[in-house]
């Protein structure tokens, strides 16, 4: 499979491209990102890096680039907080995310086989909310922005169901291996996972799909 990640200078992403390439079965991955990653990521024979500086918008030449891509896994985000104020955040998250999904829709679905859909997988987070006048007592920004993409990607798949299908992933936080005592006492309860966990359970839903489109902390444990 050829898949577009993006993210991969981050904290998720960087281990999602690791698991990619460590997986026989993703042939070619696209790193979609804004500066270069790690030499340990770009100089594998499987990646291709596209740098791109604007995530809103996505010109026939990137596209061009991303020919024959089949799925997209996106771990661009985090907590509303990590942003320097609430519009960035939602700009980020829910803007950049859906502008790249409509793109994949319009222009990389259409190329593949008839029978054959993009896949599109989101890293959420635990506990994000769809109903955006919900009163919520905590990290209520967060919920509700990634709430918001969840719901516009589902619409966006509902609105093409011929050609894209999406999930998104709600682990409720995220723990390296081997990192002291109090992580792995963490792990495994709440909804945490470690790190390289996660990004194989990730990899496995874009090659394979998930019965649920929403798929909560414990079903990740599982994969």
């Amino acid at each position: 499979m050829r898949v577009i990640i993006t993210g991969a200078t981050g904290f998720l992403g960087g281990e999602v491209v690791r698991q990619a390439i460590a997986n026989e079965r993703i042939t070619q991955i696209f790193i979609l990102t804004r500066k270069s990653p790690p030499d340990e990521l770009s100089k594998s024979t499987k990646v291709t890096v596209i740098e791109h500086s604007d995530f809103s918008i996505y010109p026939p030449k990137l596209l061009a680039q991303l020919a024959g891509a089949e799925g997209c896994i996106w771990a661009i985000g985090g907590r509303a907080t990590q942003f320097p104020d609430i519009e960035t955040a939602e700009m980020v998250q829910v803007h950049y995310t859906i502008a790249a999904a409509k793109a994949f829709v319009a222009e990389l679905a259409p190329k593949l086989p008839e029978s054959q859909k993009f896949r599109f997988v989101f890293c959420s987070g635990k506990f994000a909310e769809w109903d955006q006048e919900k009163s919520l007592k905590w990290m209520k920004d967060t919920r509700r922005i990634k709430g918001k993409t969840e719901k516009s990607l589902c619409d966006l798949a509902d609105a093409n169901e011929d050609k894209f299908e999406v999930w998104a992933v709600r682990p409720g936080g995220i723990v390296k291996r081997h990192a002291g005592l109090m992580n792995a006492l963490t792990v495994n309860t709440s909804g945490f996972i470690t790190l390289d966990h996660l990004a194989k359970a990730v990899v496995k839903v874009v090659l394979d799909g998930h019965a649920d489109r929403i798929i909560e902390a414990d079903a990740l444990l599982k994969l």
